[in-house]
């Protein structure tokens, strides 16, 4: 991987912490408990307990991408940096700006 691949990558790990570190400050406003003397009727506290699930599930992805996000952040100096952990093959660069925190090749991920 070249170094102007590293940086272009780097660019782009930066702008998604940002995007997930919002969307997580905003999962977590909405996942907070549901306080029993609000003025629900009965489907609407279930539809906003149901919709708290849910909340919870996107909340949980979203910060085990951001661990992702901040390892791949850490690794990209490091020299085998984009190197399949399965193959020890190159890791595709267009695999690792979807995916930047990705250890494995298409092939052995797949």
């Amino acid at each position: 991987m070249t170094e102007e691949q590293k940086s272009a990558l780097r660019e782009r790990i930066l702008d998604r912490q940002v995007e997930v570190s919002m969307r997580i400050a905003d999962l977590e406003e909405a996942t907070k408990p549901i306080a029993p003397d609000k003025g629900l009727g009965r489907l609407t506290r279930l539809e906003a307990m149901q919709d708290k699930s849910v909340n919870e599930a996107a909340l949980a992805r979203l910060r085990e991408e951001q661990t992702q996000l901040h390892n791949a952040l850490a690794n990209l100096l490091r020299p085998d940096f984009g190197t399949c952990l399965g193959c020890g093959g190159e890791i595709a660069f267009e695999r690792l700006e979807v995916l930047p925190g990705s250890t494995l090749c298409a092939e052995c991920a797949g």
